[in-house]
């Protein structure tokens, strides 16, 4: 981990985290509560934008401060590959980093509960049921914004990064097609 020093005094890297929806943003908080730390702080912002538009306004708006590093954190949604590529191409140019969802960031929490296989689509109606099905909620969509639903999913992020390392060792090609997540790259190398 790279830590600036002043003198004698140690600095805490800082990140900043922009998300495009409110379950990431629990998520995330959840684990920056989990997983706190005196060498990094973490602050996460939920702006309600996809793919290019959320990294434009991640680059817009953390220049207006100094941090170590900016991260992206989307679901492929309706993104064609190329529009996926200059979102990539964009965040390169820029120094942002991107953790990244195909199709919703649901596959992420059902990496908590289960193993994916990495030949099997997992449409969002699938990864809602499952989700319901693991909760023991009805609906799911309707509670994916629920702190109290949400934030306890993080306390098994050890199981999730172990899922999701085995799911991408899997896959046949070098593809982002569904399924498709790098977030526990993101969750190892912050937290």
């Amino acid at each position: 981990m790279r830590v600036r020093q002043q003198g004698s005094r140690t600095l805490r890297k800082t990140i900043l985290i922009y998300c495009e929806g409110e379950t990431e943003r629990i998520y995330f908080e959840q684990m920056r509560i989990l997983k706190r730390s005196k060498m990094v702080s973490v602050k996460i912002k939920n702006v309600k934008r996809s793919a290019i538009k959320l990294a434009q306004h991640a680059y817009r708006d953390s220049s207006y401060q100094y941090f170590d590093e900016v991260w992206v954190v989307f679901d492929k949604d309706d993104l064609t590959e190329k529009q996926l590529e200059e979102v990539n191409t964009f965040c390169e140019e820029k120094n942002i980093y991107i953790a990244y969802t195909n199709e919703a960031f649901e596959l992420w929490l059902l990496l908590h509960f289960e193993e994916v296989d990495s030949t099997e689509k997992y449409p969002r109606a699938v990864l809602n049921d499952k989700m319901e099905q693991h909760l023991g909620v009805k609906r799911y969509f309707r509670h994916k914004a629920d702190e109290s639903i949400i934030a306890p999913i993080a306390l098994r992020h050890e199981v999730a990064m172990k899922n999701c390392a085995n799911m991408m060792a899997l896959r046949q090609a070098e593809s982002r097609d569904n399924p498709y997540c790098n977030v526990h790259e993101m969750i190892r190398y912050i937290f």
